[in-house]
């Protein structure tokens, strides 16, 4: 597994955001699942708050998904026509982000998907990603390549400010050792500078 605690996200000579990964325990992971609060359907959740008053933009995100992987060379599903958790906000160059990656069976819907800067997306919550298949490919037994298999729990919050900029996204995720049937515990965060 890759060594870093902590990344930081450039663009160019930039930084303009950091991750923290750090190995967690039993009860911070299900105290953070216990804040978030959701049921999963067909292995997925969401809840968010938003801003008081009239217009008031979204606030808050929370996720939780039963993650698998996805088959070698599935298609992707086309987000042009999906909206977003927090359409107010639209930098140039935007992208829309799965809170819960497509990677890991997150669904291409409008409580899943968030405007992101493209860099964001593609440096920071995609280093997160590969992080998090590193950390399931790491207890998979060979050969064991099961897509609809669940191997991990995800939980995701993120944070906005009034206009809908995202302020910081935190995972935590449970790990699980199908062979040997214990649980790692991790915790992942990306905050934009």
């Amino acid at each position: 597994m890759p060594a870093w605690t902590r990344k930081d996200i450039k663009q160019g000579n930039t930084t303009i955001g950091r991750i923290h990964y750090a190995q967690i325990d039993q009860p911070r992971y299900r105290a953070f699942k216990t804040k978030a609060n959701l049921n999963r359907v067909n292995r997925f959740g969401q809840r968010q708050s938003n801003y008081p008053g009239v217009g008031g933009g979204v606030k808050k995100v929370y996720v939780s998904a039963k993650l698998r992987t996805r088959r070698p060379g599935a298609a992707r599903d086309n987000l042009a026509g999906i909206g977003v958790v927090n359409p107010a906000y639209v930098p140039a160059g935007v992208h829309k982000a799965h809170l819960v990656s497509d990677r890991f069976g997150g669904p291409s819907v409008p409580g899943n998907l968030a405007n992101e800067r493209s860099r964001i997306n593609l440096s920071a919550h995609k280093r997160i990603e590969n992080r998090v298949a590193r950390l399931i490919k790491d207890v998979t037994a060979p050969g064991d390549n099961n897509p609809l298999r669940n191997r991990a729990g995800l939980i995701v919050k993120e944070n906005y400010s009034n206009a809908g900029q995202p302020t910081g996204r935190t995972y935590m995720t449970s790990v699980k050792d199908l062979t040997t049937n214990t649980r790692t515990y991790h915790k992942l965060t990306f905050t934009p500078l």
